[in-house]
């Protein structure tokens, strides 16, 4: 099955095969898609993955040196007529060498009919959006119902970008606790995000306070292949906590994962690759599920209150396809963009 009425809008607006459309980052922003919107698109997507309807190959990384990888992730959502690639450049040296941002993408997307690219456009603000809502999603299903404190650690712009959303993965949220090497960062993401969030926020004053203080803890620093010993001691982990990793664990020590009641990830193919390309530190252990099977209702979520629950969510490039309908839509339909002749 296709999306009919997403591909007879496309030729509504686009000359399918002539044009496509071009979306800035600031464009791609100001179009405002909806968070529920968002959740929706992701949930659809991760439970498609998990079920087999979508095609999607693990990505392909390529390492410049052992700074820099190049990511390339094709994908295709039959459901949503979403096809597409996405193509990401992480360089953690940028900001220092160039005074550019470590983290690059951009997302082509195809014509599901013809194979004719009918959108290009800015990866970035739609990764940095997608995941924390898919890191809600998963507080939605797996934190205890009576989970009152969110831990944030990293307060980049997709770390940030958790916080105006947090009390919607944690209904009964009563505090936030942010934490960051860098103490400048928490000041800001507090300054910045305060009057949008419905409950205090507060500095942790120190890694080890917010991680033993935090009933849904979510970390989103670094990751590269061969990573340094991490930072976080497995005493400081509380029974019943659930911890959210957007960063492939790198801050957390091995036996944190190994000794977690369930260790859940979005792809057990993706994960594979991961362990095989040297991301993580130290052994890990197989998933208990995919994040995908339990909201297909394929695979049980928390059991008992005491459980803890480790779900890394390393990203695939269906996630952001989910989105890419939405956000065509809204801007041929408002007259956002520019069309360049193929």
């Amino acid at each position: 099955m296709i999306d009919a009425k997403f591909n007879e809008m496309v030729r509504k607006h686009l000359n399918v095969g002539h044009e496509i459309l071009y979306l800035t980052r600031e464009e791609v922003k100001n179009l405002n898609v909806p968070t529920e919107v968002l959740f929706e698109q992701v949930k659809k997507a991760l439970a498609m993955y998990s079920t087999g309807e979508t095609l999607m190959p693990a990505k392909t990384n390529v390492f410049p040196d052992s700074s820099a990888v190049y990511i390339s992730m094709p994908g295709l959502i039959p459901g949503m007529s979403a096809a597409g690639v996405k193509w990401v450049g992480a360089f953690n040296n940028n900001m220092k060498d160039y005074n550019l941002p470590s983290l690059c993408a951009m997302i082509m997307v195809n014509d599901y009919l013809t194979g004719w690219p009918i959108c290009v456009m800015d990866g970035i603000h739609i990764m940095e959006t997608r995941t924390p809502a898919i890191a809600m999603v998963a507080a939605q299903n797996l934190a205890r119902k009576d989970s009152e404190v969110f831990g944030m650690i990293g307060l980049g712009r997709e770390g940030s970008n958790h916080l105006p959303i947090a009390h919607l993965g944690i209904p009964n949220l009563k505090k936030i606790l942010v934490w960051d090497v860098n103490e400048a960062a928490m000041d800001r993401a507090i300054a910045n995000f305060q009057d949008k969030v419905p409950v205090p926020m507060e500095k942790a004053p120190s890694l080890e306070y917010i991680v033993r203080n935090s009933d849904v803890l979510a970390s989103c620093t670094f990751f590269t292949n061969n990573p340094p010993k991490p930072p976080i001691q497995d005493e400081w982990v509380p029974k019943g906590q659930t911890i959210i990793v957007t960063d492939l664990h790198t801050q957390f020590d091995p036996a944190i994962i190994n000794r977690a009641d369930m260790y859940i990830v979005d792809s057990r193919a993706q994960q594979e690759h991961l362990v095989e390309d040297g991301y993580f530190y130290g052994p890990i252990p197989e998933p208990t599920c995919e994040l995908g099977e339990i909201l297909a209702g394929k695979m049980p979520a928390r059991t008992s209150d005491d459980q803890i629950i480790v779900v890394n969510p390393s990203g695939m490039v269906v996630d952001d396809l989910a989105v890419t309908p939405v956000v065509i839509e809204m801007a041929l339909e408002r007259g956002v963009g520019t069309k360049l002749p193929l």
